[in-house]
């Protein structure tokens, strides 16, 4: 399939561009769970995982992409074409011995469905390593649900009688969206399946009234964030070549075309002085007769 083809590639290219860095400068060391034994349940991976990453159970993550990075597993944002338009990442594991992960995410404008994609394709690097084939992807999500929300705290936090609006203030505050908030708690046997049903009835019935988007598609509360983006192969370039990373230096480390590194410079974050600075300027720029109010 073409499209698959031109993943590979992609992937390889990227593969390419961070042994090219690495030679100016080091990355994280990996630090996820090697192979996990055979019969582990998605969860108990997840699990080790965040012990991994030195995650705690009682806290959200605050950023996924950067925790993944920091735990060496580059994050490309990359307008690519999946074949299955389900999915918004994929990833694979790269270099000469297949040593290398890395995880390709699609520059969607939600962020919890970033921030869930990114924990889905690090449950498939631990838990289907080696796999050949089709692999499991209710296990990826299983993973995902539990990374981003121990289930540790969904049974301490979960409302007796559960509707959208007692759910928000638990999207919130771990951000993960309502879907798969739902289908978490009724892996975990906290909601009955015909509760499930009509929860996503609800959200396939009510419209954003900006946009007349159905919930289902857009949930609430997808713009009050803006969608995480990595910043390690930046940072690479930054640290090892003391250069600002352009589509310009990454083709000539590489060979590939300036086009295809412009793809992958356009996806990565700004340094935090310089996002300092934008949110400066933003502030700067606000007009000075607004009075602020503050409840007494």
């Amino acid at each position: 399939m073409a499209e698959v083809d031109a993943l590979t590639s992609f992937a390889e290219m990227a593969c390419e561009l961070l042994e090219s860095l690495s030679k100016y400068a080091t990355h994280p060391p990996l630090r996820i769970p090697p192979k996990v034994r055979s019969g582990i349940t998605p969860e108990e991976a997840a699990r080790l995982t965040r012990g991994a990453l030195d995650l705690p159970e009682e806290d959200p993550i605050p950023h996924v992409i950067h925790a993944v990075e920091r735990a060496g597993i580059p994050v490309l944002v990359a307008d690519v074409a999946l074949p299955d338009a389900r999915h918004d990442a994929y990833s694979v594991w790269g270099g000469d011995f297949h040593e290398q992960p890395l995880v390709v995410a699609r520059p969607v404008n939600s962020w919890e469905r970033v921030r869930w994609s990114v924990a889905h394709e690090l449950g498939h690097l631990v838990l289907h390593r080696g796999a050949t084939g089709e692999v499991d992807e209710e296990e990826a999500n299983r993973f995902a649900n539990e990374l981003l929300y121990p289930a540790k705290m969904l049974f301490r936090e979960w409302p007796e009688a559960p509707t959208l609006t007692s759910l928000m203030p638990l999207k919130q505050r771990w951000q993960i969206s309502l879907a798969a908030l739902i289908k978490h708690a009724q892996g975990n046997g906290l909601i009955e399946d015909y509760r499930v049903t009509g929860l996503f009835k609800q959200l396939s019935a009510r419209k954003d009234p900006n946009t007349g988007v159905t919930w289902r598609i857009q949930e609430p509360g997808w713009a009050d964030q803006q969608p995480e983006r990595p910043r390690l192969i930046s940072a690479m370039a930054e640290r090892g070549l003391e250069q600002y990373p352009s589509a310009a230096l990454f083709s000539s480390l590489t060979g590939w075309a300036a086009d295809l590194m412009e793809n992958v410079v356009a996806g990565q974050r700004s340094a935090p002085a310089v996002e300092q600075m934008r949110s400066k300027r933003s502030t700067d720029s606000a007009p000075d007769n607004v009075i602020a109010l503050r409840r007494a």
